[in-house]
């Protein structure tokens, strides 16, 4: 079984990283190959809508076809048994990277026929992960929750499954006194001693165990 995270997050020390991590330990601890990728180490575009993927009877039926860096890594995954993908969110969205990732990955996989999805080499598990400043509250309110809830629609219709964990009311910075931050919650985000709580650790660890043991 081989697990393989992407990370859709610039800070490769940050909260999306760290929770990854987190279901890479747990994926391994029940004896899992794992791989980590960070997107932004990689030089690609999004879908350029060639539709050389949509062609009849060639080599480049189902797979992408453009040569850049993401080909290694899409390569890589029709090899894995799980996909786990992390993002910061960005203006209630997902991180550019990841939305460009996320359409190579599945307009591959897309015919126009009546379901909608074509041939795939095998069925994924995947997981989304996405981390966020905002609480619970604004999450629904700002209509965070849609757009993932769509995106996790997406994504387990073309691939085969889809699992959402989210971390929300995220420390931002190291040191708040540094940045300008005038939120009402400034004084308990700076003097958080457990950046990330322990329970929600425990979620992406247990999220790994999950996607490698349940078939």
């Amino acid at each position: 079984m081989k697990l393989i995270a992407v990370c859709g997050s610039a800070r490769k020390q940050g909260n999306t990283a760290k929770m990854l991590h987190k279901v890479i330990e747990g994926a391994k601890s029940v004896g899992a190959e794992t791989e980590f990728v960070n997107l932004f180490d990689l030089n690609y575009k999004d879908c350029i809508s060639c539709y050389a993927c949509k062609l009849k009877n060639r080599k480049s039926s189902a797979h992408c076809a453009l040569n850049d860096d993401l080909r290694p890594l899409l390569q890589s995954i029709e090899q894995a048994d799980a996909i786990v993908l992390g993002s910061p969110i960005y203006y209630a969205n997902i991180s550019g990277q990841m939305s460009s990732f996320t359409n190579r990955l599945m307009f591959q996989y897309l015919d126009y026929g009546a379901k909608g999805t074509g041939p795939k080499p095998k069925f994924f598990k995947t997981a989304l992960i996405a981390t966020m400043n905002g609480d619970d509250e604004s999450y629904v309110a700002r209509g965070v929750k849609d757009t993932l809830d769509r995106l996790k629609e997406m994504l387990g219709h073309t691939l085969g499954s889809c699992e959402l964990l989210t971390l929300t009311d995220t420390v931002l910075f190291d040191d708040y006194s540094k940045y300008v931050y005038q939120m009402p919650d400034l004084e308990e985000k700076s003097s958080r001693v457990e950046k990330i709580p322990a329970e929600d650790l425990k979620r992406a660890f247990d999220l790994g165990v999950r996607l490698i043991r349940e078939r």
